[in-house]
């Protein structure tokens, strides 16, 4: 392989190492800070948790259904699989064993992952709230309130509680907050500071190319 090429393919290869270095962290920022990726779960959420504003359960699910966002209308509301695989348990605990209470952290419940584990949240104690706006109210140490789309007892379906970190029913025509999630990445942004270092390296391997050329 000829010196050149060897340099060009060293400022590659560090340039990609610095773009990367952030794809280390669960929660990768995507799409100029509007989206959020978690690596774990294959799930890209809208940053801005408020985005959909306060609405009853069935106003939820069709705006999120609705919904198209930085290029991509497959959204969502959150939702809640039954933790023991086969149907819901509507009893509450405290241990995360079944689907009413706290320490709901399992895959099975998108919120609730990302509350305890993606964030790493202790019940009942909001303290990281990541690059997330909106997860936060002032007003109510239990809200924000987000729907999920999985419904429980007649007339009801579950929520969580992200001041609380709790998972319980919620009354159908309740007002509380939608927010939207799809499956799958998108396409990640790099750092302006990153591109540059790129750049940087690259005309510094035409720069030596040139002076050899003399």
């Amino acid at each position: 392989m000829n010196p050149l090429k060897k340099k060009l393919l060293a400022a590659l290869a560090l340039t990609g190492c610095l773009i990367a270095a952030p794809a280390m962290a669960e929660l990768q920022v995507r799409a100029g800070g509007t989206m959020v990726y978690d690596t774990v779960t294959n799930l890209t959420w809208i940053t801005n948790a408020a985005t959909g504003g306060l609405l009853n359960q069935a106003d939820a699910t069709a705006w999120a259904a609705s919904l198209s966002f930085g290029g991509f209308d497959d959204w969502a509301l959150p939702t809640v699989a039954p933790v023991n695989g086969s149907a819901l348990q509507l009893d509450y605990s405290e241990d995360g064993s079944t689907d009413v209470g706290i320490n709901n952290a399992g895959l099975n419940t998108q919120l609730g992952y990302l509350y305890y584990a993606s964030l790493s949240n202790a019940a009942f104690s909001l303290t990281n709230t990541g690059p997330f706006s909106g997860l936060v109210d002032p007003g109510n140490d239990v809200g924000p309130v987000f729907w999920t789309s999985s419904a429980s007892d007649p007339g009801f379906s579950l929520a969580f509680f992200m001041g609380m970190g709790m998972q319980d029913q919620l009354a159908n025509d309740t007002l509380a907050q939608a927010w939207a999630v799809r499956v799958g990445d998108v396409a990640a942004v790099p750092e302006p500071g990153s591109v540059a270092l790129m750049l940087a390296g690259l005309a510094g391997v035409a720069a030596a190319r040139r002076r050899r050329s003399i």
